[in-house]
């Protein structure tokens, strides 16, 4: 027992100087998004993420929406997890027609439903406040009387 009090001081101490860390699975949100430090702890499948410019990861992450037909007639997707039945694709877990034109999952670019299991979009870059549904931060005013 005493070893055990004695390991746990010393782990204590080390952690309050900060010479060793602990790391969790926790992560803090942003809107509509989590945020991760480390890329190697950000979602693999069913996510979008963008990166600040000091490196830090925003990922929106979501369910597949059902597919509306017969498990026997739905298809699977090369790059996507989520099933879909024949003339529908899928952005973000949600499932669109054939010709339906939609807001991407990166909440910037325009996408379109062109094929089963094929999606077109705009080519616009996205950030952490279009990704997220975060209002842009307010921009200080130039005074113009200087």
């Amino acid at each position: 027992m005493k070893v055990w009090i004695s390991v746990l001081a010393t782990c204590l101490i080390l952690l309050c100087h900060g010479l060793i860390t602990v790391r969790t699975l926790e992560h803090e949100k942003f809107h509509d998004c989590s945020t991760y430090s480390n890329e190697e702890d950000i979602p693999k499948e069913n996510a979008y993420c963008t990166q600040d410019r000091n490196g830090l990861y925003y990922c929106k992450t979501w369910q597949c929406d059902p597919p509306n037909c017969p498990a026997d007639q739905q298809v699977a997707q090369e790059r996507d997890t989520c099933p879909i039945c024949p003339d529908t694709c899928t952005d973000g877990g949600r499932i669109f027609n054939v010709d339906e034109g939609f807001k991407c999952v990166d909440g910037a670019n325009r996408c379109r439903c062109i094929g089963t299991g094929v999606v077109v979009s705009t080519r616009m870059g996205t950030n952490k406040y279009s990704l997220c549904g975060a209002p842009l931060p307010e921009l200080p005013r130039l005074d113009k009387s200087q």
